[in-house]
C-alpha cells in the first residue's frame, strides 16, 4: 500500500534540524540565507544535540552535561523541590555520541533528553533521560524534576556502551532510541510514545560483542544501521521501524588493528555509506594520516558492498593545515558536513558516487580552542532520523540562480501520473507541471514549497517539502578603477565564515594591492559552494602636480585626464592643511583664483566606488 504524508514538511521534520551548535562554541543555522553564530557550548570533545521549531527557530542545546536555552544561557532546573541552579546532566565528559534530544510525541512543550556516560567514567552511569519544559520560565524552558532517570538495560545496573541514537517509529509518531549493551551483542530499543518513555526495552541480538564504544548511525530511511567500536568491525545491520528489532549484521570491515573508525553518515536516499577513519599511531602521536570512504549499498551481497568500498578523501598528516575528517552529519539541505579542525568540510553531492561527490576541504571555518589538535571527538549534531515518504524526492543543493532537478528516488507500482506543484512566496505564484522528472530554475535564495501529489487505487496522495535555494556570496567590484602617476590601490570582497577566495593571480586574501593597469577577477565561494565571480579594469590616468594660471593657455586649469571628473568630489587644502576649495561632481575648472603661489594638496574621491586619490599640486603664475 501506497502511504504518503499529508501536508509534509520539509524532509528533515521541517525546521527541527535547522541549527547545530558544537562543542566548540560555534554554530550553523540552516535556513534559506544560511549563517555562522556564537554559541555557548563548550568542551573538548563529545557529543551534542540541538532541537529547533518547525519553523527553524532555536529551542534549546545541550553537550550532555550542561543545557542552554535559545537565549544561550544555561537552563536551571524549575520545580517545586529544584533549587533553580543550572541543571547538571549525567552525560560522561567526552562521551562519544552520548546525547540525544528526542519530543515527546503529542506535546509542543515537553521534550527528553537522553544521555550515555562515557569511558572516563567506566560506563558507570548507564542510559538516563531528563525532562525539559518549554512553557516555564515564559518559553525559555527548564529542566523539571524528572532528572538523571536510569533505564534497565536490562537491569538498572547495566552498563551501556557510548553512544545513543534515535529514530522515528514507522506510524510517524512515536521514537525509537537505541543503545548497545556494555561487553555483549545485545541492543536495547526504547519506544517514546505520548505516554512518556517506556522502561521495557526492545532486546535484540545481533553482531559482535562490544567494547567500550559504540559508533552508530541510522539509515534515513530508517531501515538500516551502522555501528562499529573500538578494535570491532564495521557491521551493517537491518532495523525494524515497527518493531524496533535489530538484525542481520553484515560485515563491512575487519582492519581493526590499523585504523581507528571515527564516524559514519548515509547519503540522503540511503544508497551510500561513508566511513571516516584515521590510522592508528603509536604513544603521544596526535596527527595522523586521515582518510574518508565510501560504501555503495545498491551493489548486491554483503562481499559486493564490502568490494564497493573506494577511498573519496584523504588527509596526510604532513598537511599542517588540515586535520583528519571524523564527525560526520547529514545537514537539512542534503549535505554531509565533516568535523575536521580546524575546519567543517562538506560533501556537496553525497548521493552520487565517487569524485561526483564534489568534497570540499575547506568549509566552514570553526573557533580553535585549546591545544588539542587532532583530537577526534568534536562531533556536530545528534538527531533522531525521520520516517521518509513513500514516494520522496531527490533535490540536491541548488544556490541562486541555479537549475534544480526534481525526481522521485523511486516510484511504487500503481502510481498514477507524478504532479509537481511550485510555490514562490515572493511573487505568490502557483504553478504545476506533469512529470516523473522536472527542472526548475530558482533565480532568487529562500525557501521555497514544491508538492509532489498522485493517485493510487483512487486516493488522493500528496507531499509537501521545502526546497533551500542558497545565496550567491556577495562581490561588489567597480567596473573600472584608476592608478594615477604610479599610485596602488586594494581591491576587497567581504568573507563571512566559510568563504574561500581566489584572484586572478592565484592569491587567496580577502584583498589584493593592485599597482598595474589590467583586468583582475575574483572568484567567491561561500559555505554552500555557490559561487560567484567579479572583475574590475584598472586603467592609467594623469593628474597634473602643476597649474600656470597666466594666460597663456598652458596647464591653466586643475585638468584632470583618463578620469571622468564630474565621478569624482575635490578636496583641496593649503600647505597649512586648511581647506581652501571644495567641490562635488567636480568640472575642471579650479584655477586657483585668489589663492598665492605655492604647494597645495588634493583628495579625489569617488562616491559611487568610495576609491581615493591623494597628492599634490604646484600654483606657479
Amino acid at each position: 500500500m501506497l502511504v504518503l504524508l499529508l501536508n509534509g514538511g520539509k524532509s528533515w521534520a521541517q525546521g527541527e534540524n535547522d541549527n547545530w551548535t558544537f562543542n566548540f562554541l560555534y554554530g550553523i543555522n540552516f535556513g534559506p540565507l544560511g549563517s555562522a553564530f556564537q554559541s555557548s557550548s563548550f568542551r573538548y570533545f563529545g557529543g551534542c544535540s540541538t532541537i529547533s521549531d518547525a519553523k527553524g527557530q532555536l529551542l534549546f542545546y545541550t553537550n550532555g552535561n550542561m543545557v542552554w536555552d535559545r537565549e544561550h544561557n544555561p537552563m536551571p532546573t524549575v520545580c517545586s523541590t529544584c533549587d533553580g541552579k543550572p541543571a547538571l546532566l549525567s552525560t560522561g565528559n567526552g562521551a562519544s555520541r552520548g546525547v540525544l534530544i528526542v519530543q515527546k510525541p503529542g506535546s509542543k512543550s515537553l521534550y527528553y533528553i537522553f544521555t550515555t556516560d562515557s569511558q572516563l567514567n567506566l560506563l558507570n552511569g548507564g542510559l538516563c533521560y531528563t525532562e525539559v519544559d518549554l512553557s516555564l520560565r515564559a518559553g525559555l524552558g527548564g529542566v523539571t524534576a524528572v532528572r538523571n532517570v536510569r533505564l534497565p538495560t536490562p537491569a538498572l545496573s547495566s552498563k551501556v556502551t557510548e553512544g545513543v541514537i534515535g529514530m522515528q517509529h514507522a506510524n510517524r509518531r512515536d521514537v525509537w532510541v537505541l543503545v548497545h549493551g556494555l561487553g555483549d551483542n545485545v541492543f536495547y530499543s526504547f519506544a517514546v510514545t505520548a505516554a512518556g518513555v517506556s522502561t521495557t526495552p526492545v532486546a535484540s541480538t545481533s553482531g559482535s560483542f562490544s567494547t567500550n564504544l559504540s559508533t552508530m548511525k541510522f539509515a534515513p530511511d530508517g531501515k538500516r544501521l551502522v555501528r562499529c567500536g573500538l578494535y570491532m568491525p564495521v557491521e551493517l545491520f537491518d532495523f525494524d521501524a515497527a518493531t524496533g528489532l535489530v538484525a542481520n549484521a553484515q560485515v563491512l570491515d575487519t582492519d581493526v588493528t590499523s585504523y581507528r573508525i571515527h564516524d559514519f553518515e548515509f547519503s540522503a536516499d540511503a544508497t551510500k555509506l561513508y566511513q571516516s577513519q584515521s590510522r592508528l599511531g603509536g604513544p603521544g602521536v596526535m596527527r595522523t594520516d586521515g582518510f574518508l570512504y565510501q560504501y555503495d549499498l545498491q551493489a548486491g551481497a554483503t562481499a559486493a558492498i564490502r568490494a564497493s568500498k573506494q577511498l573519496v578523501y584523504q588527509s596526510l598528516a604532513t598537511d599542517e593545515s588540515h586535520l583528519p575528517p571524523s564527525a560526520l552529519e547529514i545537514g537539512p539541505d542534503g549535505r554531509i558536513y565533516i568535523a575536521s579542525s580546524p575546519f567543517v568540510d562538506i560533501i556537496d553531492r553525497p548521493n552520487r558516487r565517487g569524485a561526483a561527490i564534489n568534497y570540499r576541504p575547506v568549509g566552514l571555518h570553526y573557533t580553535y580552542i585549546g591545544n588539542v589538535r587532532g583530537m577526534s571527538g568534536n562531533e556536530l549534531q545528534n538527531v533522531v532520523r525521520r520516517q521518509p515518504p513513500a514516494l520522496d524526492y531527490m533535490a540536491e543543493p541548488v544556490c541562486a540562480g541555479g537549475t534544480l532537478t526534481l525526481t522521485p528516488y523511486e516510484i511504487p507500482t500503481g502510481t498514477g501520473p507524478l504532479t509537481w506543484t511550485f510555490f514562490d512566496p515572493l511573487t505568490n505564484k502557483v504553478d504545476s507541471v506533469q512529470g516523473v522528472s522536472v527542472t526548475r530554475t530558482f533565480p532568487v535564495p529562500g525557501a521555497y514549497p514544491v508538492t509532489l501529489s498522485t493517485t493510487s487505487r483512487g486516493q488522493y496522495y500528496r507531499f509537501r517539502r521545502t526546497v533551500l535555494v542558497s545565496p550567491l556570496p556577495p562581490v561588489a567590484l567597480p567596473d573600472t578603477v584608476r592608478l594615477c602617476q604610479g599610485s596602488s590601490l586594494v581591491l576587497s570582497v567581504p568573507t563571512p565564515p566559510g568563504t574561500t577566495v581566489r584572484w586572478s593571480d592565484g592569491s587567496t586574501a580577502p584583498s589584493l594591492q593592485v599597482a598595474t593597469a589590467g583586468r583582475y577577477q575574483v572568484e567567491v565561494r561561500n559555505y554552500q559552494g555557490c559561487v560567484s565571480i567579479g572583475s574590475t579594469v584598472a586603467v592609467t590616468c594623469y593628474i597634473p602636480n602643476i597649474v600656470t594660471p597666466n594666460g597663456d593657455n598652458n596647464n591653466e586649469v586643475f585638468r584632470l585626464q583618463g578620469l571622468e571628473a564630474r565621478q569624482w568630489d575635490l578636496e583641496l587644502y593649503n600647505h597649512w592643511g586648511r581647506l581652501i576649495h571644495r567641490q562635488s561632481n567636480y568640472d575642471n575648472s579650479w584655477q586657483a583664483s585668489q589663492q598665492p603661489n605655492g604647494t597645495y594638496y588634493y583628495r579625489l574621491r569617488n562616491p559611487r566606488t568610495g576609491q581615493q586619490l591623494k597628492g599634490w599640486v604646484e600654483v606657479l603664475r
